[in-house]
């Protein structure tokens, strides 16, 4: 994905929302890692710690738009 991509998602799905996707997607990472090589795993730390901050992040910034769940943003 380049940053321009990245930046017409923003603009799509409001930076709160954006924020949030990564978020899961770090924690989802950290809980596969966590299945695989167990907790004391250095990659689910990060992965888990990444989370984490993301979502100390999305609790501080504000909605810029309303994500609608149902709505396919990758639709033309």
């Amino acid at each position: 994905m380049t940053q321009d991509q990245l930046e017409a998602l923003v603009d799509e799905l409001g930076l709160v929302s954006v924020v949030s996707l990564l978020a899961t997607i770090c924690h989802d990472k950290a809980q596969e890692i966590l299945r695989l090589k167990g907790r004391g795993a250095d990659l689910y730390t990060a992965w888990n710690a990444n989370a984490f901050l993301l979502r100390q992040l999305m609790i501080r910034l504000r909605p810029t738009v309303s994500y609608d769940p149902d709505v396919d943003p990758t639709a033309d």
